[in-house]
């Protein structure tokens, strides 16, 4: 029974094949053969084709070997395996067409944005290694109902899902409103044959996280099928293309399920109305397992939601970010002082209020439970970002007494209040915490006079903890933190996190892992204790070393924490920045993962640098950290810390700002981030030594690092 749809796929190979073949055989004409192909900005070339082969590909010649063997996999009998083959021949003759179609940027009308670049793929690492978004759903098609369509994407947003959409679907979904982009992880990729942008971006996450390397194409289908859960609802008949697509996704081992009466083949190949029955379907068919924390409120939440960025136009009401004082704050206290769901709101509300109005805001959120410590209030106070951000239409940026919320008009007219902001803050600490808190309660105000009272209160418990923060250093504890988080895309990558070295992705630091193991006590966050002293100053503690070897499958033996040259702390690929030896300067360099330049002092872009430094392996020279190691009095501490640091973009010195001259005058060189170059001073090595010469860098005068 299975013959017909074999038959299919074999002859939708064919055609994407024959279109990949014209298409390059038209490009070498107009182009010539020796021109370059690639996707823009990444780090793999064509990633399906140096995924699963060893074929280099930098020219339009270079192609002719893939699609070559893209033929020889197409064999005529209509057998499941050759069927498979059929779809990874498809994949790889869709790569071609795929980069080929990219020659000018992408060339899709909006809303489509076709190839996803690895800078996005870095950017949304932290949230598939951290389970808020559990899997990945691939939608292909046209749907037959657009508002069934609509309410299966709504779901997947509201679950958290990573969306990636191809084909007709895509213009419905628009039609329908559903919020699409980046902003919402919601990807329309574009026509059908754009799908091959979702194949490229989970085959990026094996070669980005998974340590694998080109051409270890058995490898990266067991990591595909194994790590990656990810599956695709076709929508609509399933005419030879689409077939052929859907066989390369079951070779990649994603299952599909389709709303078509196909013949099953267990764990691949399903068949589900659309609507509930096909989510359910696919997530089972995947392991994906959803924790839905339920809020009852007149808006959308969910971690779909978290990139949302509100405009000026669209906003209703905003609280500080400088235009009024707001603040906000987690205290704990004793269980009896604590009424559990208490949301008080004093003052005026949404509603009440004219389109584009400024409020100033105070929010206190009081916690009790008899494992909540005291140390646990800037955690949780700390979360108020990401849940105030989960809702839609709902924007945070900042804490503390920096804050700033808005709420946009579309929110305020479904009805949103500040209730329901308290709302969402009860539920989802609850639910996030809910082994060290055991009641919630909220109040806001939006009276001046009691925001600027609270303000000075707030204030006084910030001076507390920071003053606390500045006692908690690696030599006053006894024990770190693990992070293994990120095993699930990078199985050999152990993350070490002291009190002067926070987790490379940047959102974690001692405190969270110690509230982390108290929250669950089996999970990544595990204490290590330092044990003896092997080396101080590159950072070396037997403890840390038995930890790192035992949880890395015994593929990392020893681990310094404070040096770059010398078995550095491996990377999973979350990392915000890359570190990188520049030789002819005697120092680092460091770069963001937002730049997007190609030249820096040692000849690469972050995404090339990232793609040798991440997988769990050890590179000495090259270290993926978070933004804020760079101000740690441990960073680099084997090499001569901050005076090491010789290059940085622009855009890491404007993010670290005044802390990073502060940090500077702390070691006596408060002219060092002046001397510092960036890519408007020089980009190449020549250039940056002429002018660490000139401005009298410090690292010139340090011992050589090679």
């Amino acid at each position: 029974m299975h013959e017909p749809l074999f038959a299919a796929c074999l002859r939708g190979g064919a055609a994407v094949l024959s279109v990949a073949r014209t298409t390059l055989e038209a490009a070498a004409a107009r182009r010539g053969k020796d021109a370059p192909l690639s996707y823009p900005d990444t780090a793999y070339e064509l990633p399906v084709v140096f995924g699963l082969t060893d074929l280099r590909v930098a020219t339009l010649a270079d192609a002719e070997p893939v699609l070559d063997l893209a033929g020889t996999l197409l064999r005529d009998d209509a057998t499941s395996s050759n069927a498979l083959d059929a779809g990874a021949a498809t994949l790889l003759s869709a790569d071609v067409l795929g980069a080929l179609s990219h020659e000018n940027g992408n060339p899709y009308s909006p809303p489509a944005v076709g190839f996803v670049p690895d800078s996005t793929l870095r950017k949304l690492g932290i949230y598939l290694v951290d389970g808020s978004v559990p899997g990945v759903a691939v939608v292909i098609g046209k749907a037959t109902d657009p508002a069934v369509a609509s309410a299966m994407v709504r779901q997947f947003q509201e679950i958290g899902l990573l969306v990636f959409l191809a084909g007709d679907v895509v213009p419905q979904l628009d039609a329908q409103g559903v919020k699409l982009g980046e902003d919402f992880k919601t990807f329309p990729l574009g026509p059908l044959p754009a799908v091959i942008h979702a194949v490229n971006f989970a085959v990026r996450a094996g070669l980005t996280f998974g340590g694998i390397g080109r051409g270890q194409g058995a490898a990266m289908l067991s990591y595909l099928g194994n790590r990656v859960k990810a599956f695709v609802c076709a929508l609509g008949p399933l005419d030879d293309v689409a077939s052929a697509i859907a066989a390369g996704a079951m070779k990649a081992g994603l299952t599909v399920v389709s709303d078509q009466p196909v013949p099953e083949i267990p764990g691949l190949l399903l068949s589900r109305p659309a609507g509930d029955e096909m989510v359910q379907a696919g997530m089972e068919a995947r392991g994906i397992k959803v924790k839905m924390v339920k809020v009852p409120i007149p808006i959308a939440f969910g971690p779909a939601f978290e990139g949302e960025r509100i405009r000026k136009a669209d906003t209703h009401i905003e609280f500080g970010g400088g235009r009024s004082v707001a603040y906000e704050l987690v205290r704990s206290a004793p269980p009896e002082e604590v009424r559990d769901r208490e949301i008080v709101v004093d003052g005026p509300d949404l509603r009440e209020l004219p389109m584009g109005s400024v409020l100033p805001l105070g929010i206190v959120v009081r916690v009790a439970g008899a494992r909540m410590q005291h140390d646990f209030e800037s955690v949780l106070e700390r979360r108020i970002h990401r849940i105030v951000n989960y809702g839609e239409g709902t924007m945070h940026v900042a804490q503390r007494d920096t804050t700033w919320i808005r709420v946009s008009a579309e929110a305020v007219g479904k009805g949103f209040s500040l209730a329901d902001l308290g709302l969402m803050l009860y539920a989802k600490l609850h639910a996030d915490f809910e082994n060290i808190v055991d009641k919630v309660a909220v109040s806001i105000t939006t009276r001046l006079e009691d925001v600027q009272a609270g303000l000075a209160g707030a204030r006084a418990a910030y001076a507390e903890r920071d003053a606390r923060a500045r006692t908690l250093t690696d030599d006053a504890v006894s024990e770190f933190y693990s992070c293994t988080l990120c095993q699930s895309f990078a199985p050999n990558h152990v993350c070490i996190v002291s009190p002067e070295r926070l987790g490379l992705c940047g959102a974690i630091n001692w405190l969270d892992g110690k509230a982390g193991f108290e929250i669950t006590p089996t999970g990544p966050n595990q204490p290590v204790r330092k044990g003896a002293v092997r080396d101080a100053v590159k950072g070396s503690f037997d403890g840390v070393n038995a930890f790192v070897r035992e949880n890395s499958r015994n593929t990392v033996t020893e681990m310094n924490l404070y040096s770059i040259m010398e078995s550095p702390m491996t990377s999973c690929g979350c990392f915000e920045c890359v570190l990188a030896v520049i030789p002819e300067a005697n120092g680092v360099m460091a770069v963001n993962r937002e730049f997007t330049g190609l030249e820096t002092p040692c000849g690469m872009g972050f995404s090339t640098l990232a793609g040798s430094v991440g997988g769990g392996v050890q590179t000495p020279g090259f270290m993926g950290v978070g933004k804020h190691y760079l101000l740690s009095r441990k960073f680099l501490g084997a090499e001569g810390g901050l005076a090491r640091v010789v290059w940085m973009t622009r855009e890491m010195k404007e993010y670290l700002g005044p802390l990073l001259r502060e940090r500077a005058a702390e070691i006596g060189m408060p002219g060092l981030v002046d001397q510092i170059a960036d890519e408007s001073i020089a980009v190449t090595p020549d250039a940056l030594v002429e002018h660490l010469v000139k401005v009298g860098h410090p690292a010139l005068k340090l011992p050589p690092l090679l």
